[in-house]
């Protein structure tokens, strides 16, 4: 009996937990036609600033908007337009803040307790840092004086001033630099138009940009099927299509959030249905338009190879080719991608993408100093090193060769 109670209250071993599937080393997910349909009803958008916040979405596949404005309406705005909001009290924190709201459709009843406006929506939007070598790029230019020759080469190649003129704009641009007179900097650059002072951009970009190293189709081939690779798309992917990118939409929409009155909030107030009508042509299109035959290919070549496919476009093109892509939020990665899985990714693949918006390409460096971004696009995207690749073409051609030439191979 003693034996038996020893033996019976000898100490549990411990649980062993399952470590969590690397969800990076599994293949894209089939996406059915009803889904995508589900997720049509769904999509909504927001846009802050400090004064304000624009919301467009659906409600039982009905398409609505708002505008909310904080504290008070601006003086910009006719008594007419005034009228059209209605004064809400809502609370922040302890305090109670007056919130001016202009609604068209059945607008969902908000929070109760109202979020502290965040313009820059950093916190939710990105998960890191954005992996950005253009970034202070024309500060770092002036600030080398060795740079004053080069620039007046560039301003005599594409502007109409004289010599003299040339050589006392530069000196009064590097000067500003030096002082870190930014507003002097501004003041400067508004002497060109926009198309001068864009290729003058071009150029610096050309010349201070790093050099990532030239990759032909058949080199990517090789890495495919010897390499793990995660795909990233951006909005290059999907213009083939006709869908509008953020950018457009935003553009389309009048969205200006650096002026006090942008061309949405005159419209929502002198004619709210056709700001509704754009809504909803952008929002068809992003889940009806076809997909081309980049993402085709893309989602063919996901499945055979088990990779998956994140994207930080809002269309759903890639799911209009029968898999889902990863539309990546900041919050999602860091709830659903462990960093150290980061170091099983060899290179991750981009396709159309001009920039690391969400931050995760500066994350996935973070976390794995030796891994590759191999970049198929039209022009030299702005996350990439050295160390990186290049692959350049227009991707509706270079996609399908790519998953041709890999069959070939296979």
């Amino acid at each position: 009996m003693e034996n038996f109670e020893k033996q019976f209250n000898q100490p549990r071993p411990p649980e062993i937990k399952e470590e969590p599937t690397n969800l990076l080393l599994e293949g894209p997910e089939l996406v059915s036609p009803e889904e995508e349909r589900k997720q049509e009803g769904e999509m909504s958008f927001s846009f802050s600033s400090d004064t304000r916040r624009y919301y467009l979405g659906h409600k039982d596949g009905k398409p609505f908007f708002m505008v909310e404005y904080f504290d008070s309406l601006p003086d910009e705005l006719s008594e007419e337009e005034k009228e059209k909001f209605t004064k809400e009290t809502r609370k922040q924190g302890e305090v109670e803040k007056t919130v001016y709201v202009l609604k068209h459709g059945e607008v969902p009843e908000p929070k109760e307790e109202m979020e502290e406006p965040d313009p820059s929506q950093n916190k939710k939007y990105r998960v890191a840092q954005s992996r950005d070598f253009e970034r202070g790029m024309i500060d770092s230019f002036v600030a080398d004086d060795a740079n004053k020759q080069v620039m007046s080469e560039i301003l005599a190649k594409h502007s109409k001033l004289k010599s003299e003129e040339i050589l006392q704009l530069v000196e009064q641009t590097f000067e500003a630099s030096r002082k870190q007179n930014r507003e002097a900097v501004r003041d400067l650059s508004s002497r060109f138009s926009k198309e001068v002072a864009e290729k003058i951009r071009v150029e610096i970009r050309e010349r201070m940009l790093p050099k990532p190293q030239e990759m032909k189709i058949v080199q990517l081939v090789e890495i495919l099927k010897n390499k793990k690779v995660l795909f990233y798309t951006g909005a290059g992917i999907s213009i083939a299509s006709g869908v509008h990118s953020m950018d457009q939409l935003q553009e389309t929409l009048g969205i200006e959030m650096s002026e006090k009155v942008d061309g949405l909030l005159k419209k929502a107030t002198a004619n709210p249905q056709g700001v509704i009508d754009s809504w909803e042509e952008f929002t068809k299109a992003a889940f009806e338009k076809p997909a081309t035959p980049a993402h085709q290919s893309l989602g063919r070549l996901a499945q055979k190879l088990k990779s998956q496919i994140f994207t930080e476009n809002v269309d759903h093109l890639q799911e209009r080719a029968g898999v889902k892509s990863v539309h990546l939020t900041g919050p999602w990665l860091k709830e659903n991608v462990q960093p150290e899985w980061l170091k099983d990714i060899d290179a991750v693949v981009t396709v159309g993408l001009s920039y690391d918006d969400r931050g995760f390409l500066g994350w996935y460096k973070e976390n794995n100093p030796n891994g590759k971004i191999i970049a198929i696009n039209l022009s030299q995207p702005s996350y990439l090193g050295n160390e990186d690749f290049m692959l350049k073409g227009d991707c509706q051609k270079v996609v399908p060769e790519l998953e041709k030439e890999f069959a070939e191979k296979e």
